[in-house]
């Protein structure tokens, strides 16, 4: 019980700052529906390149989040903005990385996935924009992280709330009122996180990050930040590789796909959010209450479990009115239908493989999950997805029952070499 209440507490304000981040996503992609069916499949294209992006600086976030948490148990208070300074550093290079290539290469990646040249066109203005722009959700990320972990679990939230408001206010008038299209809605994402970005800076004294500015990044850090966005860049790659699959379905399942997805990414909400305090967690209580780290995980899987399943029961009784919002299209919507039903069917792997990969960053060690990722993703749900989905003929189907499969495979694949390391 003591650990439920705990994690809830960072979790509950987390978890409404992902779904506020999710509602920004959802909002961008109804404004875009207005626009037809080509912006659709073009954004959502270019949306699973910035989750690439998205995923390295998750990956960021919770290594900071573990380094954070035990120097703050260990009260080593110089330690602490030192591996502050160094995140947001390392965010900085990062974004700027990843900004330059999305300006130069747009179309061309979206190309490469299989896009038609109108979808090609479309979404890869988005990504140019969003992509160029990137550094905003960097920050925000990064700099979301920092501040839970000094206390402040509910600020991400309120920053969430205000940059969702004015993203959804911005899109609005540029997609009804100026006519600015698809590249209206990408300014309006920038520059609500910017805005974000500057609320969330306040709580850091920036005399000590300057102070420990440096040009070598701490090695603690890089060996938790480089196998942890190793993992999510394989997740996240390996999902580039997946769409491309769907591509070869048809523009419509494309579509389908993708809102069925917009409106599924809620169902993970609660893991999403329990994994951050889990990672809290876990690396607080390692060294002075290590028996303690078993319940936390414990409690961790049942309470993601148990929420996880109330929201995909709710999206999938509501499914028909849900994907209305988006689609109109009869094989599109039947595509959505069926991604919404294999979420719900997914759910206790999906939450096992989230707090497992959690509580192995918080041990510190974010290579068992990589490891887990790189397996499960390239041979079980691209390989067998293929196989599947395009080899025996299945369509999305397949390609989804590989999705739950994978995730299977990791939960335990994670399970087995934790109690085997903790026995």
């Amino acid at each position: 019980m003591k650990e439920s209440k705990e994690l809830l507490r960072i979790a509950l304000p987390a978890m409404v700052e992902q779904f506020l981040q999710m509602l920004m996503g959802f909002v961008d992609n109804y404004l875009v529906a207005q626009l037809g069916i080509i912006a659709v499949s073009g954004v959502s294209i270019a949306n699973n390149m910035l989750a690439i992006y998205q995923a390295l600086f998750i990956a960021i976030g919770g290594a900071i989040s573990s380094l954070l948490s035990r120097h703050l148990a260990q009260k080593k208070i110089s330690k602490q903005f030192q591996s502050i300074t160094d995140a947001l550093l390392l965010t900085t290079l990062i974004s700027l990385l990843l900004g330059f290539l999305s300006i130069i290469g747009s179309k061309n990646l979206l190309s490469m996935l299989g896009a038609s040249a109108p979808v090609a066109r479309s979404g890869g203005l988005y990504l140019a924009i969003v992509g160029g722009g990137i550094i905003s959700l960097g920050l925000l990320t990064s700099l979301g992280a920092i501040v839970r972990v000094q206390g402040h679990t509910r600020l991400p939230m309120e920053v969430s709330l205000l940059t969702n408001l004015l993203n959804a206010l911005l899109s609005a008038l540029s997609i009804y009122i100026f006519q600015f299209g698809i590249a209206g809605v990408a300014f309006s994402t920038v520059i609500a996180r910017l805005i974000g970005v500057t609320f969330l800076i306040k709580k850091l004294s920036l005399q000590e990050v300057f102070h420990h500015l440096r040009w070598s990044l701490d090695k603690e850090l890089l060996s938790m930040v480089l196998p942890a966005a190793g993992e999510r860049l394989m997740m996240r790659a390996g999902d580039v590789v997946v769409v491309a699959i769907v591509v070869t379905f048809g523009s419509e399942v494309v579509a389908g796909n993708a809102v069925g997805e917009t409106l599924t990414q809620f169902n993970y909400l609660p893991a999403m959010a329990i994994s951050v305090a889990t990672v809290i967690e876990v690396a607080s209580n390692i060294s002075a209450h290590p028996r303690r780290v078993r319940e936390i995980v414990k409690s961790s899987f049942w309470l993601s479990v148990i929420m996880m399943y109330s929201l995909a029961s709710a999206i999938f009784i509501l499914k028909a009115p849900l994907t209305f919002l988006f689609l109109s299209d009869l094989q599109a919507t039947q595509a959505s239908y069926l991604v919404i039903l294999f979420s719900l069917v997914g759910v206790p792997v999906t939450a096992g493989t989230l707090i497992m990969t959690a509580t192995w960053q918080g041990l510190g060690n974010a290579k068992v999950p990589f490891y887990a990722t790189s397996l499960g993703m390239w041979l079980v749900r691209i390989g067998l997805g293929y196989l599947l989905g395009v080899v025996a003929q299945l369509g999305l189907s397949g390609v989804w029952l590989a999705t739950v499969l994978d995730n299977l495979f990791r939960w335990f694949f994670l399970s087995y070499l934790y109690k085997r390391g903790c026995a």
